[in-house]
């Protein structure tokens, strides 16, 4: 790799990086004297698929050349191609290996050599860790790195400085119209960037390893509005999300019973919201912490119901409390029969397995009207209370109970 960024690179050409998923599995497994044999070997059939004849190669099962810079649909069904070489297991002496491989490409003339094989390798790293055959390393990555990079320290100085802050949307109980719950979503207001979309920035903290210290100042900063809250009278829970990212972690359940008992809190006031962790490597580990917390009191509900990997197999696997249909089907019952309908089962599923249904996402008094004829047990959405700090929200609640004890 040093050879390839040493050297100038044509204009027309794009930088491609292949990596070999459990290279390293593969070394430990032969005698050290076919180490470069199986180096070879790869070298080989990439250099016959891509006709390139000069690849250069470096620890950890990497390999990398240039190649004309064909149109990119062109370049991705080649590359395809290329994979395809590697259906045909490897025999190095006595040893049989299937071969998984995926690619990294950068197009980004006009920029230096170095930066593009950096590029490349990023990628292609990127594509083994997402299970995808190839990942495009664009342009606008290279001006948003200075950024990714730096998330780490970033994220430290907004939660210092206030510009990473919790908000709470309300929860309301569809009967008696009161706010029952209030789900914690956690804000970045940046400086200079101005708002930064949660999703944006929540998988930058998962990239960059921060996810865990967010999520702990989550629960923390919730459990203080919980406290203040449930202190009134009335019994409010507060719902925190649990990045996939976590789920599976050997600490999780330690740290959460330490934090819940420092904070002297009772665990069943938290609702902890999971979703998408059947995409998880371990999902045995996710599913048995899951299972310990919902012991220790934690309340579970599945998060975006009926979406990604939310779906049935929840239901029959994790030990819930609580459903939360996802918005997409709930912004639809008023004009279509089918996600009406969809909505209608899966509250009565639930029911049935004595959980508890959240509705996300309600815009207008029609839908909330209808979800109580469904027999929803609880809405959330814009309509009812839009995510606000917590003194707007105490303010909201201080006035919403006060109005029913009045009987207005």
């Amino acid at each position: 790799m040093l050879a390839l960024s040493a050297s100038t690179l044509p204009v027309g050409r794009d930088v491609i990086v292949a990596v070999v998923a459990r290279y390293e599995e593969m070394l430990a497994t032969l005698p050290h004297d076919l180490h470069g044999e199986c180096a070879k070997q790869i070298a080989r059939r990439i250099s016959v698929g891509s006709g390139s004849e000069t690849i250069y190669h470096s620890d950890g099962g990497h390999f990398a050349w240039t190649e004309e810079a064909r149109p990119l649909d062109m370049q991705l069904s080649h590359l395809e191609g290329l994979r395809a070489l590697f259906a045909t297991p490897l025999q190095i002496g006595p040893h049989t290996f299937d071969t998984n491989i995926h690619f990294g490409v950068d197009r980004n003339e006009g920029v230096d050599a170095p930066t593009r094989v950096n590029s490349a390798l990023a990628s292609a790293n990127e594509a083994l860790a997402n299970g995808r055959a190839i990942e495009l390393f664009e342009a606008h990555r290279l001006v948003e790195a200075p950024w990714e990079l730096s998330l780490h320290a970033r994220i430290d100085e907004g939660l210092r400085n206030g510009d990473i802050w919790l908000a709470f949307q309300p929860q309301y109980d569809i009967g008696s119209g009161r706010i029952c719950g209030a789900e914690a979503l956690i804000r970045w207001n940046h400086p200079t960037r101005g708002p930064i979309a949660p999703n944006a920035f929540i998988l930058q903290a998962e990239r960059a390893g921060r996810i865990d210290a967010l999520t702990y100042w989550v629960l923390e900063n919730a459990i203080t509005a919980a406290l203040a809250i449930n202190a009134k009278g009335e019994r409010l829970q507060m719902s925190v999300n649990l990045s996939a990212q976590m789920v599976d972690k050997p600490d999780l359940v330690r740290n959460f019973s330490d934090i819940v008992s420092r904070r002297k809190i009772d665990p069943g006031l938290i609702t902890i919201e999971v979703t998408e962790t059947a995409s998880l490597g371990n999902r045995a580990a996710a599913f048995h912490n899951l299972s310990q917390l919902r012991k220790m009191g934690f309340l579970l509900s599945i998060d975006d119901f009926g979406t990604g990997e939310a779906s049935l197999a929840y239901l029959a696997d994790l030990p819930s409390d609580e459903i939360k249909i996802d918005r997409r089907f709930v912004a639809r019952i008023i004009e279509s029969d089918r996600d009406r309908a969809i909505v209608a089962s899966t509250i009565q599923l639930a029911h049935a397995l004595g959980q508890t249904v959240v509705a996300e996402g309600i815009e207008d008094a029609s839908t909330l009207a209808l979800l109580r004829d469904l027999g929803c047990d609880h809405a959330q959405g814009y309509y009812l209370g839009k995510p606000e700090a917590f003194a707007g929200f105490e303010r909201h609640y201080d006035a919403s109970r006060m109005a029913r004890l009045r009987g207005v």
